[in-house]
């Protein structure tokens, strides 16, 4: 691992890396609803330990399987494995390093392949051996369907629910409702922070006041709409005990916008959740179309660096937690920029963008001014950054 580059060399790494495998059409369904953060930093675990030295009490054969053996259900095999690994010698190659540390480095990941040979058959009879999901006793994907068809019916048609469907996509809520739906009533992937995932979800329902007490309303028409599919009673206070414990997530979520709304966040005055994902969209726009910056976005998912993008800014225009080095998260992210040539010229056109965009979206310029107090102190990581 010091060999390759230590830790800022690892980072960039497993940045690069899962950069790849999301854009990568044949491995990117694997990562639906993935929180991809703390992929990231278990794969960064993993790599620093396989890449110094493997405690003799850990059995990487069965550590591999576990991880992975939701994913063998869905299909995962040795011929992914193959694609992931050739992922990752691109990776250590963009990343300039020499081909016998590559070669090195390949030698510890390649034997781990027999596990991918074998997990998928051996997820399948596992499965079998266990009790049936709760989703195959309800009746399965397509009673899944039906429920989640009959649910929105009744929640559209309910007055005190209709104000947070106004100017909703119905079509894409309900699809991952029923992602979400088919994780909980199967299980639910450690992977995947369920409060956070949900919080976030529904940031722009709290400002409009979703609550527990709006919770209590939509359990009430989840256990009507599968009365109505003839589900048995077990099952669906089965179901309602999954979904029961959720109801603390929306009084927090309902707590935190109210605690927000006495702070006056610059986050909120923008606009909140809807109004930073329109300036995001609209800024990388303005980002790629500039020959000056389009190279540093060359072979990147745009997806995902949206989606980064939208979490630093909330909380850049909120509050940053105190144990965050915000110089150092920033140095780390753009290390492989700043091996590119990136600077404080590009920090300048890029800050022109940001409030070329926050003018183009009407936002008052008071604000801009506010926000451009906020990102105008990172420049002094670009000039740094570029020299080491």
């Amino acid at each position: 691992m010091d060999r390759i580059g230590g830790e800022p060399a690892l980072t960039a790494a497993v940045d690069e890396f899962y950069s790849r495998l999301i854009a990568d059409e044949k491995l990117s369904k694997f990562f639906e609803g993935i929180d991809l953060d703390k992929l990231k930093s278990h794969q960064r675990k993993f790599l620093r330990i396989a890449l110094t030295k493997i405690p003799a009490s850990l059995d990487v054969e069965k550590f591999m399987y576990d991880k992975h053996k939701k994913l063998f259900l869905d299909g995962l095999n040795e011929e992914h494995f193959d694609i992931v690994a050739g992922h990752f010698v691109g990776t250590l190659q963009s990343l300039g390093v020499p081909q016998p540390l590559i070669d090195e480095a390949v030698g510890i990941i390649g034997p781990l392949r027999g596990v991918f040979e074998s997990g998928a058959s051996k997820a399948k009879e596992e499965e079998k051996e266990s009790e049936a999901s709760l989703l195959e006793r309800i009746g399965g994907e397509a009673a899944l369907v039906a429920a989640v068809d009959g649910f929105y019916t009744r929640l559209l048609a309910d007055d005190s629910l209709a104000k947070f469907f106004d100017g909703a996509d119905v079509d894409s809520i309900k699809k991952h409702q029923l992602k979400f739906m088919r994780f909980a009533f199967t299980k639910i992937p450690e992977s995947i922070n369920v409060e956070e995932y949900l919080l976030k979800g529904h940031d722009r329902l709290f400002a409009l006041g979703l609550n527990g007490d709006s919770f209590d309303t939509v359990a009430g028409h989840l256990v009507a709409t599968l009365t109505s599919l003839g589900v048995p009673e077990d099952l669906i206070n089965e179901a309602v005990g999954i979904v029961a414990p959720l109801k603390g997530i929306f009084e927090k979520g309902a707590e935190n916008f109210a605690d927000r709304k006495k702070k006056n966040y610059l986050f909120d005055r923008l606009g909140g959740e809807a109004a930073i994902e329109a300036a995001v969209d609209e800024f990388y726009k303005r980002l790629v179309a500039d020959d000056q910056l389009a190279p540093f976005f060359e072979g990147i998912n745009m997806d995902s660096l949206k989606k980064h993008q939208r979490s630093f800014m909330k909380v850049a225009f909120t509050e940053i937690p105190k144990e965050v080095d915000v110089e150092q998260m920033m140095f780390k992210k753009h290390y492989m920029l700043f091996k590119k040539g990136l600077n404080e010229t590009h920090f300048d056109l890029v800050a022109g963008h940001f409030v070329g965009t926050l003018e183009s979206l009407g936002v008052a310029s008071n604000l801009i001014d506010e926000a451009v107090g906020v990102i105008g102190p990172l420049r002094p990581i670009f000039e740094k950054g570029a020299q080491k």
